[in-house]
């Protein structure tokens, strides 16, 4: 016969064994999450910087170096990250990884499938956005131009050819921007650029303030224009939007970072 003290520490084990078991079911029925990351912005340092989320590095040895924020370059990060449900937000950090510095860190919003960070690292710091409040009658744009050989005022208009007759048309998106600096304007689309494609088709120009053909950038039309399609420009019924636009000529191009605040828009 077993002893009443055997009988006990038999039911003391089973019972360990049953909660460690339901601890291990719990864990492996936890389900996992996934976040999407998407980090727009520039990086205006001189070394390259480093994502990494939680323990998640995203350096020099991922896809060869295709999350590392180059120096003196905009910033186009885009990667899922999956993550058991219930546990702490994963923490997104930014470093240099020269000096061992960390430069941004921020919680993943755990509550969304989707998160949009701005990240602009212009003349040593972060630089915050200060977006205007939200307008229901009309779209705000914000234009910011990394641009230091002038201080000359830039208007910026849109601008296409009809393929068809041969007819110009033209519509200013701001007038009088000073570089290195932001500019809000409100904008609701005009009727000869309100349709997805007459924005397909359509150039945006850059030009020294009460020009149409003076150039903004180097005196030259290259570096001076872009394409619209890239710019996700407020189309017809839409108002409401604020989107901010931070541009930067770079050689014998005009490169652009379309800053985002709308999860579900394109």
């Amino acid at each position: 016969m077993m002893s009443n003290k055997k009988y006990q520490q038999l039911a003391i084990l089973l019972l360990c064994l049953l909660f460690g078991c339901m601890a291990c079911n719990k864990e492996e029925i936890a389900p996992e999450k996934a976040i999407h990351v998407i980090i727009n912005g520039y990086n205006g340092g001189g070394d390259p910087l480093e994502v990494q989320i939680d323990t998640t590095k995203y350096d020099k040895t991922v896809m060869s170096a295709k999350y590392v924020f180059q120096p003196a370059s905009l910033v186009g990060f885009n990667a899922v990250y999956t993550y058991r449900s219930g546990s702490v937000a994963p923490v997104l950090t930014i470093r240099n990884p020269a000096n061992d510095s960390i430069l941004y860190r921020h919680a993943l919003p755990v509550a969304e499938t989707k998160a949009l960070v701005n990240f602009l690292y212009v003349d040593g710091k972060i630089q915050e956005l200060q977006p205007p409040q939200v307008n229901p009658g009309t779209n705000q744009l914000g234009f910011y131009l990394q641009y230091t050989d002038s201080e000359a005022l830039v208007d910026i208009f849109l601008y296409r050819v009809d393929e068809n007759t041969g007819t110009t048309y033209r519509a200013y998106l701001a007038k009088n921007v000073r570089p290195r600096t932001w500019t809000y304007v409100d904008y609701l689309p005009a009727k000869d650029f309100e349709n997805a494609n007459d924005l397909n088709n359509a150039t945006i120009y850059f030009t020294k303030a009460g020009t149409t053909d003076e150039w903004a950038f180097g005196g030259d039309e290259t570096p001076s224009k872009l394409t619209a399609q890239g710019l996700s420009l407020p189309k017809a019924g839409e108002k409401g939007l604020v989107q901010p636009y931070f541009i930067i000529p770079q050689g014998w191009e005009l490169g652009f970072s379309r800053l985002f605040f709308y999860a579900d828009r394109r």
